[in-house]
């Protein structure tokens, strides 16, 4: 049985967000960004569906503006209080925030919602390693980082229903599994003048997704993801040429066309 995501909205409701906020933000000199967000979160949770077989699961996502600022400004403040030392600490903030408001209500009348244990802590020592190693390997161990970034914050991702945990999530992937993908498209990215990106791009989709699994009720699911390369590359060559030449107005359907992608074809499938 094959779970997938739909995206419904649209890029003229997108467009009408996009520029309330836009404005609003540079009105108050960022400061309402923070709500920005928000409100393209929730048009976002609210228009998406995972489809199965046995009835859809609805998304809600509940936090507010105000909540987000707060983590915001403290984590920015103590960041370059910190000379960016704070930085891993804002992540996680910002991570168990979006976590703790994004709740699914399932066909059945099930309600679940998410919750995350990582801790800043954490998320700097996995940084800070990963970053050195990378550096000193001219960014070969990138994609030993990236695998244990993926770990991280799957691992600590917890589903509950109400306040009872039923699910969890978790990352397989290996560095070593990786490192082929990520040496190639790193090299043929360079080589093409950025046009193999997109097919790099959508190589990490498949590596990351198929590598990641989500236990729900005693029941496992492992991640999958169906879009191709050329799809990608034209969806956003047409994308970044159509912002450019309606100097930034066709963005929002661009932004439309690519969570269309990435979601639709993100899928789950029930293992045995």
């Amino acid at each position: 049985m094959v779970k997938r995501f739909e995206f419904q909205g649209t890029g003229g409701a997108l467009f009408g967000k996009f520029f309330v906020g836009m404005i609003l933000t540079m009105i108050t000199f960022g400061i309402y960004f923070p709500w920005f967000l928000v409100s393209l979160n929730k048009y976002i949770y609210e228009n998406t569906t995972l489809k199965a077989e046995k009835g859809d699961v609805r998304f809600e996502f509940t936090g507010s503006g105000g909540q987000l600022f707060g983590i915001w400004i403290v984590g920015v403040i103590l960041t370059m209080i910190t000379l960016g030392i704070y930085y891993p600490w804002l992540i996680v903030n910002v991570t168990k925030y979006y976590m703790e408001n994004s709740h699914g209500k399932a066909a059945d009348g099930k309600a679940y919602k998410l919750q995350f244990t990582g801790t800043g802590g954490e998320l700097f020592v996995t940084a800070l390693v990963g970053y050195i190693l990378t550096v000193l390997t001219i960014g070969i161990y990138g994609a030993w980082f990236m695998c244990k970034l993926n770990k991280f914050f799957a691992a600590n991702t917890t589903i509950l229903e109400g306040s009872t945990p039923v699910g969890k999530a978790d990352f397989f992937g290996k560095g070593g599994e990786l490192l082929g993908t990520w040496i190639v498209g790193i090299i043929l990215t360079m080589i093409t003048l950025g046009i193999y990106a997109a097919w790099f791009q959508v190589k990490l989709f498949k590596f990351f997704n198929s590598n990641t699994e989500v236990t729900i009720d005693n029941e496992k699911y492992v991640g999958g993801f169906t879009g191709t390369g050329g799809e990608y590359f034209v969806i956003n060559l047409v994308g970044y040429l159509l912002t450019m030449i309606t100097v930034g107005i066709y963005g929002a359907w661009y932004f439309c066309s690519l969570l269309k992608f990435q979601l639709g074809n993100t899928t789950f499938e029930e293992r045995a």
